[in-house]
């Protein structure tokens, strides 16, 4: 095990016995985790017993159902779900790949559009469906308002709405561009803090109440993160350590080349 490898599973000792984490989670979709990434994430999540859960790449991604299908995964969750359709679609390549449920599901409400149809959305999702996570970025970014952000009170009167519509039926986690501004929020709009069980930064799965209450939560977060970065890095530096040798003499030797030789591919 890498150095940094060891400080990524110390880091989510920390955060299973600190904060009692729901899980793990990483992304096919936009992060464009690759597989080894995913790899590195699932045997240190199995590692300190903590959930791993992995966002798909879209409602129909099979490749990446898959994967996780090799990868053991906990929860898998279907990115952009803005219509009754994708979540039948989600639904037919799910049991295409694992022939029954035997994931945490979720997805994700991320668009104007998704918040416009949820009733007939969350129709076809129950029963199958366990979770719904609310992405503010992509939600503020589909307004094309520069005034709608994330922690607008626009944006936070919507996750309100959708929370009425969905709480009842499902588990509701709240993400996208999570800060101490975010905490701050949660602490004054408290009928919606009620009504959302976790929230997520892009690696990590809080329970709401301990994500607000104990601030420094999301720097912890945020260090793991650092820490898995820093992974692979570390990961791509030891692979093409000897190919930027070879390079280098490459290099060399192409100058050293004469044209004739050159042009003979000496």
């Amino acid at each position: 095990m890498m150095v940094v490898e060891k400080e990524m599973l110390d880091s989510l000792i920390l955060l299973k016995e600190l904060y009692h984490i729901r899980g793990i989670k990483a992304e096919f979709e936009a992060e464009g985790a690759s597989y080894q990434d995913m790899v590195r994430l699932r045997r240190l999540t199995l590692q300190a017993g903590i959930p791993f859960h992995v966002k798909i790449g879209g409602v129909e991604a099979v490749r990446d159902m898959r994967d996780c299908l090799e990868l053991g995964v906990d929860g898998i969750i279907a990115p952009m779900v803005e219509s009754p359709f994708a979540v039948k679609k989600f639904i037919d390549a799910y049991f295409t790949v694992f022939g029954e449920k035997s994931h945490h599901i979720a997805i994700n409400i991320e668009t104007k559009q998704a918040v416009a149809g949820l009733p007939d959305i969350l129709e076809v999702a129950r029963g199958f469906v366990d979770a719904i996570t609310i992405g503010r970025t992509d939600l503020s970014a589909s307004f094309f308002d520069p005034e709608i952000t994330p922690d607008s009170e626009f944006i936070w009167q919507t996750v309100e709405d959708i929370c009425q519509e969905a709480a009842d039926h499902f588990t509701i986690t709240l993400g996208g561009n999570v800060s101490t501004s975010t905490q701050e929020k949660l602490i004054s709009h408290e009928t919606t803090r009620s009504r959302i069980a976790y929230v997520e930064t892009r690696k990590v799965i809080f329970p709401t109440e301990i994500f607000v209450y104990k601030t420094s939560s999301l720097a912890d977060a945020l260090l793991f993160e650092k820490l898995f970065i820093l992974a692979k890095k570390t990961t791509a530096d030891t692979f093409l350590g000897p190919d930027l040798k070879r390079l280098a003499k490459l290099s060399e030797r192409v100058k050293q080349a004469t044209p004739e030789d050159y042009l003979m591919g000496v």
